[in-house]
Protein backbone atom coordinates (compact mmCIF):
# COMPACT_ATOMS: atom_id res chain seq x y z
CA UNK A 1 0.00 0.00 0.00
CA UNK A 2 1.13 3.90 -0.43
CA UNK A 3 0.66 5.89 2.53
CA UNK A 4 -2.12 8.42 2.02
CA UNK A 5 -2.91 7.24 -1.82
CA UNK A 6 -5.77 5.35 -2.71
CA UNK A 7 -4.27 2.51 -5.55
CA UNK A 8 -5.82 0.46 -8.23
CA UNK A 9 -4.77 -2.29 -10.26
CA UNK A 10 -5.57 -4.47 -13.10
CA UNK A 11 -4.42 -7.86 -14.40
CA UNK A 12 -5.83 -10.61 -16.12
CA UNK A 13 -7.44 -13.59 -14.32
CA UNK A 14 -4.70 -16.13 -13.50
CA UNK A 15 -5.64 -19.71 -12.66
CA UNK A 16 -3.48 -19.89 -8.89
CA UNK A 17 -0.88 -17.11 -9.81
CA UNK A 18 2.29 -17.22 -7.75
CA UNK A 19 3.10 -14.80 -4.64
CA UNK A 20 3.81 -11.55 -6.77
CA UNK A 21 0.27 -11.51 -8.74
CA UNK A 22 -1.25 -11.77 -4.60
CA UNK A 23 1.12 -8.84 -3.17
CA UNK A 24 -0.06 -6.54 -6.04
CA UNK A 25 -3.50 -7.13 -5.19
CA UNK A 26 -2.63 -6.48 -1.60
CA UNK A 27 -0.67 -3.44 -2.12
CA UNK A 28 -3.91 -1.82 -4.07
CA UNK A 29 -7.17 -0.67 -2.51
CA UNK A 30 -9.02 -1.77 -5.41
CA UNK A 31 -7.86 -4.65 -8.11
CA UNK A 32 -9.93 -4.80 -11.49
CA UNK A 33 -9.74 -8.41 -13.43
CA UNK A 34 -8.81 -7.69 -16.83
CA UNK A 35 -12.30 -9.74 -17.92
CA UNK A 36 -12.37 -7.99 -21.33
CA UNK A 37 -8.78 -8.39 -22.32
CA UNK A 38 -7.73 -10.76 -25.29
CA UNK A 39 -7.30 -14.06 -24.51
CA UNK A 40 -4.16 -15.39 -24.57
CA UNK A 41 -2.92 -18.47 -25.39
CA UNK A 42 0.43 -18.97 -23.46
CA UNK A 43 -0.45 -17.26 -20.89
CA UNK A 44 -0.90 -17.98 -17.23
CA UNK A 45 -4.57 -17.69 -17.52
CA UNK A 46 -5.52 -21.49 -17.49
CA UNK A 47 -2.43 -22.91 -16.22
CA UNK A 48 0.42 -22.24 -13.28
CA UNK A 49 3.58 -24.92 -12.37
CA UNK A 50 3.88 -26.86 -9.18
CA UNK A 51 6.76 -28.84 -8.05
CA UNK A 52 6.63 -31.94 -9.77
CA UNK A 53 9.53 -34.86 -10.06
CA UNK A 54 13.08 -34.76 -8.97
CA UNK A 55 11.43 -30.56 -7.70
CA UNK A 56 11.29 -29.46 -11.10
CA UNK A 57 8.45 -27.28 -12.16
CA UNK A 58 5.20 -29.30 -13.99
CA UNK A 59 2.86 -27.51 -15.58
CA UNK A 60 -0.69 -27.40 -14.17
CA UNK A 61 -3.84 -26.13 -15.07
CA UNK A 62 -7.50 -26.31 -16.86
CA UNK A 63 -8.75 -27.00 -20.03
CA UNK A 64 -10.35 -24.07 -22.29
CA UNK A 65 -12.79 -24.35 -25.10
CA UNK A 66 -11.40 -22.73 -28.77
CA UNK A 67 -8.65 -20.91 -26.86
CA UNK A 68 -7.92 -17.72 -29.38
CA UNK A 69 -6.36 -14.44 -29.22
CA UNK A 70 -9.67 -13.31 -31.26
CA UNK A 71 -11.84 -13.63 -28.24
CA UNK A 72 -11.98 -11.68 -25.17
CA UNK A 73 -11.68 -13.76 -21.64
CA UNK A 74 -14.92 -13.00 -20.99
CA UNK A 75 -15.74 -14.84 -24.22
CA UNK A 76 -13.88 -18.00 -23.27
CA UNK A 77 -15.38 -21.04 -21.97
CA UNK A 78 -13.97 -23.76 -19.51
CA UNK A 79 -14.22 -27.32 -20.07
CA UNK A 80 -15.68 -29.15 -17.31
CA UNK A 81 -14.41 -32.48 -17.31
CA UNK A 82 -14.02 -34.09 -13.37
CA UNK A 83 -12.58 -37.31 -14.08
CA UNK A 84 -9.20 -34.48 -14.84
CA UNK A 85 -10.00 -32.38 -12.03
CA UNK A 86 -9.88 -35.89 -9.82
CA UNK A 87 -6.97 -36.47 -11.69
CA UNK A 88 -5.27 -32.89 -10.51
CA UNK A 89 -6.47 -33.41 -6.96
CA UNK A 90 -4.83 -37.00 -7.07
CA UNK A 91 -1.42 -34.90 -8.55
CA UNK A 92 -1.59 -32.43 -5.84
CA UNK A 93 -1.78 -35.76 -3.10
CA UNK A 94 1.12 -37.50 -4.68
CA UNK A 95 3.70 -34.73 -4.65
CA UNK A 96 2.49 -32.68 -1.40
CA UNK A 97 0.89 -35.31 0.68
CA UNK A 98 3.47 -34.81 3.17
CA UNK A 99 3.70 -31.02 2.92
CA UNK A 100 2.89 -29.62 6.37
CA UNK A 101 -0.23 -27.89 5.65
CA UNK A 102 -1.58 -30.19 2.57
CA UNK A 103 -4.79 -30.62 4.75
CA UNK A 104 -5.82 -27.19 5.11
CA UNK A 105 -4.68 -25.70 1.96
CA UNK A 106 -6.76 -29.20 -0.21
CA UNK A 107 -9.77 -27.55 2.14
CA UNK A 108 -9.35 -24.74 -0.35
CA UNK A 109 -7.76 -25.68 -3.34
CA UNK A 110 -9.85 -29.08 -3.91
CA UNK A 111 -13.53 -27.51 -4.09
CA UNK A 112 -11.93 -24.74 -6.84
CA UNK A 113 -10.62 -27.67 -8.93
CA UNK A 114 -13.82 -29.62 -8.54
CA UNK A 115 -15.81 -26.42 -9.71
CA UNK A 116 -18.14 -26.86 -12.42
CA UNK A 117 -18.40 -23.28 -13.24
CA UNK A 118 -17.99 -23.26 -17.60
CA UNK A 119 -17.80 -19.41 -17.51
CA UNK A 120 -13.79 -18.88 -17.46
CA UNK A 121 -14.40 -15.48 -16.01
CA UNK A 122 -16.30 -16.53 -13.16
CA UNK A 123 -14.27 -19.23 -12.48
CA UNK A 124 -11.05 -17.67 -12.10
CA UNK A 125 -12.60 -14.56 -10.46
CA UNK A 126 -13.67 -17.07 -7.66
CA UNK A 127 -10.70 -18.67 -7.52
CA UNK A 128 -9.47 -15.57 -6.65
CA UNK A 129 -11.55 -14.13 -4.13
CA UNK A 130 -11.46 -17.41 -2.67
CA UNK A 131 -7.76 -17.31 -2.46
CA UNK A 132 -7.86 -14.00 -1.39
CA UNK A 133 -9.90 -14.45 1.57
CA UNK A 134 -7.83 -17.49 3.09
CA UNK A 135 -4.33 -15.12 2.53
CA UNK A 136 -6.15 -12.42 4.54
CA UNK A 137 -6.52 -10.33 1.50
CA UNK A 138 -9.29 -7.65 2.09
CA UNK A 139 -8.80 -5.57 -1.26
CA UNK A 140 -11.96 -5.29 -3.14
CA UNK A 141 -11.94 -7.69 -6.41
CA UNK A 142 -14.27 -6.36 -9.49
CA UNK A 143 -14.63 -7.25 -13.28
CA UNK A 144 -12.99 -4.44 -15.28
CA UNK A 145 -15.99 -5.10 -17.89
CA UNK A 146 -17.59 -3.18 -15.27
CA UNK A 147 -15.65 0.15 -16.45
CA UNK A 148 -15.00 -0.29 -19.90
CA UNK A 149 -17.73 -2.37 -21.90
CA UNK A 150 -14.19 -3.57 -24.06
CA UNK A 151 -10.39 -3.26 -24.00
CA UNK A 152 -11.32 -1.23 -27.60
CA UNK A 153 -7.84 1.15 -26.57
CA UNK A 154 -4.32 0.69 -25.89
CA UNK A 155 -3.70 -0.47 -22.18
CA UNK A 156 -2.66 3.24 -21.01
CA UNK A 157 -5.53 4.59 -21.80
CA UNK A 158 -7.65 1.28 -20.50
CA UNK A 159 -5.64 2.55 -17.34
CA UNK A 160 -6.39 6.27 -17.69
CA UNK A 161 -9.88 5.75 -18.00
CA UNK A 162 -10.31 3.79 -14.86
CA UNK A 163 -8.33 5.54 -12.59
CA UNK A 164 -10.49 8.40 -13.46
CA UNK A 165 -13.61 6.51 -13.10
CA UNK A 166 -11.98 5.92 -9.74
CA UNK A 167 -10.90 8.78 -8.43
CA UNK A 168 -7.46 8.22 -8.25
CA UNK A 169 -4.43 8.77 -9.94
CA UNK A 170 -2.09 6.17 -8.72
CA UNK A 171 -1.43 2.93 -10.25
CA UNK A 172 0.09 -0.05 -9.35
CA UNK A 173 1.91 -2.71 -12.14
CA UNK A 174 4.13 -5.80 -11.21
CA UNK A 175 7.73 -5.26 -12.14
CA UNK A 176 7.64 -7.24 -15.81
CA UNK A 177 5.29 -3.89 -16.64
CA UNK A 178 8.80 -1.89 -17.44
CA UNK A 179 9.64 -3.64 -20.16
CA UNK A 180 5.55 -2.13 -21.38
CA UNK A 181 5.15 0.98 -19.39
CA UNK A 182 7.10 4.22 -18.11
CA UNK A 183 6.51 6.52 -15.88
CA UNK A 184 7.14 9.50 -17.37
CA UNK A 185 4.14 8.77 -20.18
CA UNK A 186 2.02 8.27 -17.50
CA UNK A 187 2.98 11.26 -15.67
CA UNK A 188 1.35 13.18 -18.59
CA UNK A 189 -1.53 11.71 -18.01
CA UNK A 190 -1.97 12.81 -14.74
CA UNK A 191 -0.92 9.44 -13.15
CA UNK A 192 1.68 7.70 -11.20
CA UNK A 193 2.76 4.75 -11.96
CA UNK A 194 4.49 2.81 -9.08
CA UNK A 195 6.09 -0.75 -10.07
CA UNK A 196 6.65 -3.50 -7.30
CA UNK A 197 8.89 -6.16 -6.78
CA UNK A 198 8.57 -8.52 -4.42
CA UNK A 199 11.50 -9.08 -1.65
CA UNK A 200 14.53 -11.37 -2.65
CA UNK A 201 13.85 -13.35 0.67
CA UNK A 202 10.92 -14.88 0.37
CA UNK A 203 11.85 -18.26 0.22
CA UNK A 204 10.53 -21.20 2.06
CA UNK A 205 11.43 -25.11 2.76
CA UNK A 206 10.45 -27.13 0.10
CA UNK A 207 11.20 -30.47 -0.68
CA UNK A 208 14.81 -29.89 -1.37
CA UNK A 209 17.32 -27.16 -0.16
CA UNK A 210 17.36 -25.97 -3.61
CA UNK A 211 14.30 -23.56 -3.34
CA UNK A 212 12.46 -22.97 -7.02
CA UNK A 213 10.91 -19.70 -6.94
CA UNK A 214 7.89 -18.05 -8.82
CA UNK A 215 5.39 -21.08 -8.40
CA UNK A 216 1.78 -21.07 -8.02
CA UNK A 217 0.54 -19.62 -5.13
CA UNK A 218 -0.60 -23.69 -5.15
CA UNK A 219 2.90 -24.55 -3.63
CA UNK A 220 3.18 -21.84 -1.46
CA UNK A 221 0.19 -22.83 0.74
CA UNK A 222 1.32 -26.11 0.63
CA UNK A 223 4.41 -25.40 2.66
CA UNK A 224 3.63 -22.23 4.55
CA UNK A 225 0.78 -21.36 7.29
CA UNK A 226 -1.59 -18.60 6.58
CA UNK A 227 0.15 -16.33 8.89
CA UNK A 228 3.53 -16.93 6.75
CA UNK A 229 1.84 -16.34 3.84
CA UNK A 230 0.46 -13.06 5.07
CA UNK A 231 3.10 -11.99 6.18
CA UNK A 232 4.98 -12.55 2.26
CA UNK A 233 2.47 -9.88 1.22
CA UNK A 234 4.30 -7.21 2.77
CA UNK A 235 7.71 -8.31 1.95
CA UNK A 236 8.03 -6.16 -1.38
CA UNK A 237 9.01 -2.62 -2.64
CA UNK A 238 8.71 -0.24 -4.94
CA UNK A 239 10.70 0.75 -8.09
Amino acid sequence: MIEGKKCIAIWQPYFFPYIGYWQVIHAADLFFVGDNAHYIKNGWIHHNRILGQGCQPLDFGIEVSHASVDRYICETKRVVNLKRADKMCRLLEYYYSKAPYYNEAMEIIRPIIMDEETDLTRYLVRQLRTVAEYLGITTEIRLLSEVSARWDCKAPEVIRRTCLHCGCTDYINSITGTKFYAKDAFGEMGIDLHFIRRNDDIRYKQRSDEFVPDLSIIDTMMYCSRDEIHDMLDRYHFV
